[in-house]
């Protein structure tokens, strides 16, 4: 009948009507029903039966002719009163189908496609294998974007891999969290025959959206008895919860699953975790229709740190690889006094308020030797903490200083140091210092201190002596306030040199 809403409310401004239903409207109508009865009644005694017939038919039109109107009548009114009453309902001609991933959720956390980069498609199409039972399709299409929660990202990157094979016939372990999700011959880790599971510590705990695992996709397969779990311990005994279990017959034992079995492709396999918590994902495999091993290219766990009770979180510390598997004997390390016992691998996570970061990052770096043996003393503040040839500074013998400069007054909560960790050693009278200017020793403050003897002349300190490792000696500052961080060193328990790789300070700049 109408065009478009224009249209319609052109019609009803024309009818002269009120925007909202008027009782004077009815009885407006009801009189010209009553008038048109009394019209029509007048005349008629004396006429023939004929006439009197033409006269009900005219009658009965008028009549038809009032119903049409009182319908548009109301249906104008109604109409109007719909259109522009407060909370402003719309009217829906039509049935529209909505895009789930458009919808507003009130009430629900603002959500963003998770960035997955996915790698090269190693071999074309997803042909079905007739073999395997409870197979699903293939979708034909690219996979739709998965929406999680804004800030949502790859919280296993970098993080530590433990496996029931603790000695992989291929590759390493920390290769499944390196980043490369490459198809290459040197870029999977070949775990050994039947059930075998890896274990990813997110070393804290997370919100978790989704695991995304590749196995290994060069060519089409299907990895058996996959199962993903989730759980607040690295023993898996504390609010164990699967995700995923494609597991038919329970010949892993850990119940029988309804997930069906899937092809390998580039785009590895993405699992809905409905944002789990958890520290720990566990992931299973008992062989491939190629053969009985099993394979992990890369896993990626999708997530969100969570704030304990005071609102604080994980700091999240990127680590180098380990240079070093063994360590010199205990008979030598009895030789340094009040030596600390190695820190858990991984170290416990250090809780700071949210929004903290590295803010030594790119920050200038002076020292009292100003010509470095080796380096250069911006590589201390670079961001590579990697134990290789080019990567570490060495400065001359004795007792030696390197100064940050911050550039401006920050909460500082955790400093963290590499020294040289590709051998395992131990640096003397390490002394770390905070203060909020350079010439201002009224403001200084030491947070750190193993120079027992007094020899760097800043007090005896009371800290331990600590062995070098990958995870660097993460110092706890405790929220103090400054600009500059010094540190001290004086060689080590195998030369006399000093060095440093990397040097973190986690903070806040201060309002």
């Amino acid at each position: 009948m109408f065009k478009d809403e224009a249209d319609f409310e052109r019609i009803v401004g024309r009818l002269n009507i009120d925007d909202q239903p008027n009782p004077a409207h009815r009885d407006k109508l009801r009189r010209q029903v009553l008038n048109a009865f009394h019209e029509a009644s007048k005349g008629s005694a004396g006429r023939t039966s004929e006439t009197q017939a033409g006269n009900r038919t005219i009658l009965i039109r008028a009549l038809l002719k009032f119903a049409v109107a009182a319908a548009i009548l109301i249906a104008a009114t109604l109409g109007v009163y719909q259109l522009k009453r407060p909370d402003k309902t719309v009217i829906v001609a039509k049935e529209e189908k909505i895009n789930p991933s458009e919808a507003v959720h009130i009430g629900t956390p603002e959500l963003a496609p998770i960035e997955l980069d996915l790698p090269r498609p190693m071999f074309v199409g997803t042909p079905q294998d007739t073999r395997v039972k409870n197979l699903e399709k293939p979708l034909g299409r690219p996979r739709p974007p998965f929406m999680a929660p804004l800030g949502t990202r790859n919280v296993a990157e970098g993080k530590p891999v433990s496996s029931s094979d603790e000695e992989p016939i291929i590759g390493e372990l920390e290769m499944i969290t390196d980043g490369d999700k490459e198809a290459a011959d040197g870029s999977y880790v070949e775990l050994g025959p039947s059930t075998q599971h890896i274990t990813i510590d997110l070393e804290a705990v997370h919100d978790i959206y989704a695991v995304v695992v590749w196995h290994y996709h060069k060519e089409s397969r299907v990895y058996f008895d996959v199962i993903i779990q989730v759980a607040d311990d690295a023993d898996f005994t504390a609010n164990v919860k699967t995700i995923f279990n494609n597991d038919i017959d329970n010949s892993a034992g850990l119940g029988t699953g309804k997930d069906k079995h899937y092809t390998e492709t580039n785009e590895g396999k993405l699992i809905d975790a409905k944002g789990l918590r958890g520290r720990y994902v566990r992931l299973y495999s008992s062989g491939n229709t190629s053969n009985e091993l099993n394979h992990y290219i890369e896993v990626a766990v999708y997530g969100k740190p969570v704030a304990d009770a005071n609102g604080l979180v994980a700091l999240d510390i990127k680590l180098p690889k380990a240079m070093y598997l063994r360590h010199r004997s205990a008979d030598f390390w009895k030789l340094i006094p009040n030596l600390e016992q190695l820190p858990p691998q991984p170290r416990r996570p250090f809780l700071v308020p949210r929004g903290t970061k590295n803010v030594a990052l790119g920050k200038p770096v002076a020292s009292t030797d100003k010509e470095p043996l080796i380096g250069d003393l911006e590589m201390i503040t670079d961001g590579d903490k990697e134990a290789t040839d080019r990567s570490f500074v060495e400065l001359n013998q004795g007792l030696q200083s390197i100064t940050i400069d911050l550039q401006a007054e920050h909460q500082i909560y955790a400093v963290v140091v590499w020294h040289r960790h590709d051998v395992p050693c131990a640096y003397l009278d390490i002394v770390v210092q905070i203060a909020a200017g350079m010439e201002s020793p009224t403001c200084l403050n030491t947070l750190f201190n193993n120079d027992h003897d007094n020899s760097a002349g800043f007090g005896f300190g009371k800290d331990k002596n600590y062995i070098e490792t990958y995870q660097g000696k993460l110092i706890d500052t405790k929220g103090i306030r400054g600009r500059h961080v010094r540190l001290y060193s004086s060689g080590n328990d195998r030369n006399a040199w000093n060095h440093y790789v990397e040097v973190e300070v986690y903070g806040k700049e201060a309002g």
